[in-house]
């Protein structure tokens, strides 16, 4: 009779364990090159795109963990007027004047100067379109809960430069790193690691004059009427409603007020700038009457088919209403058009 021991045979097995799987090994790919394209005598090579080359260090046969594999961080244009030309090779913005700006070269001075004193960054100015920071540091929040805290990882010094074009209407602003330190010492400052640096400066920088600019903007918004649309008569003595703002802008916008109006849309020509519209009467529901918006008048129109053509004016944009045979309404039928289309546009806040 043969009798087992489990703990022996367990023993056995936790023993040999090790040599059931045994560590893998790192295996290099052997490399196979192909030859180069020989071109005839007489004929001119193809140009050869550089943005697929491999990066030197990769191609000596670094290893992959060696290496900063990071995606370069790419600069933010998030304010309005501002723009990154293509195949920039340096953290620089470029920033066009407008409505909001005034005199481009003192509003970007002043929100320069007010990003460095909101976040207590010390500098100065050895040229005049010219900053030097003082250390700008960096934290990594360490612990948890109750015990959390922040841990100094890194510091940097940067320039801050100032390029207009000739015409003033055009200022670059580059950011520059001129010095960095790691609190780890073992940590090395690589080229991708500099250029998010200088990156993540100037994309903080446009992200408060951003916010400037929306402010501005939401002042002046809050400063216009809020309809802009007015009635008047054109050159033909035709009764039409008048807007001030530009024909592109009157055209989008005049889109999102037929539908709240009930003229639904069935075809359009943009390039005369002409809307073909259906109306027919909507019947409220119980549901709708609780959970809708506040009612607008209804339209003084009879069910059937309708046009609205834009045209330019030297004021902006004439809004003529035809029926369906070209008939341009009367000017009661529009003066009371008008009063519901105005209701909508304050409704919806379109700037009609």
């Amino acid at each position: 009779m043969h009798y087992w021991i489990p703990g022996a045979v367990a023993a056995t097995l936790l023993l040999s364990g090790c040599s059931l799987w045994p560590a893998t090994e790192k295996t290099a790919v052997s490399e196979q090159r192909i030859a180069e394209l020989k071109i005839p005598a007489g004929l001119k090579a193809p140009k050869k795109p550089g943005q697929y080359d491999l990066p030197a260090k990769v191609a000596s046969g670094v290893a992959p963990e060696q290496m900063d594999l990071r995606a370069p961080m790419q600069v933010l244009a998030v304010a309005t007027n501002a723009r990154v030309e293509e195949e920039e090779k340096e953290a620089r913005v470029w920033f066009e004047r407008s409505e909001f700006t005034g005199d481009l070269m003192p509003y970007l001075q002043n929100n320069i100067n007010s990003y460095f004193t909101k976040n207590t960054i010390e500098v100065s100015q050895p040229k005049q379109l010219e900053w030097q920071t003082g250390w700008v540091s960096e934290y990594q929040e360490t612990g948890w809960w109750l015990w959390k805290g922040q841990e100094l990882t890194q510091q940097s010094k940067f320039s801050v430069q100032l390029e207009p074009r000739s015409h003033g209407r055009t200022v670059a602003v580059q950011v520059k790193l001129l010095e960095h330190k790691y609190t780890d010492e073992t940590q090395k400052l690589t080229p991708i690691s500099q250029r998010r640096e200088e990156v993540h400066f100037l994309n903080r920088i446009i992200d408060h004059i951003a916010t400037v600019e929306l402010a501005a903007i939401r002042e002046a918004k809050a400063k216009l009427p809020d309809v802009l649309l007015t009635r008047a008569v054109n050159d033909k003595q035709e009764p039409v409603m008048l807007t001030t703002q530009p024909i592109d802008v009157a055209w989008s916008q005049l889109e999102l007020l037929l539908e709240k109006v009930g003229l639904e849309v069935t075809d359009l020509n943009q390039s005369d700038y002409v809307y073909y519209v259906k109306y027919v009467k909507a019947e409220q529901g119980f549901w709708d009457g609780i959970w809708g918006d506040e009612d607008l008048p209804e339209l003084p129109l009879t069910a059937g088919e309708y046009q609205l053509s834009l045209s330019k004016t030297d004021k902006g944009t004439a809004i003529k209403i035809k029926d369906k045979d070209g008939k341009v309404l009367d000017q009661s039928t529009l003066d009371a058009v008008y009063e519901v289309f105005a209701a909508a546009i304050r409704q919806g806040k379109l700037e009609l």
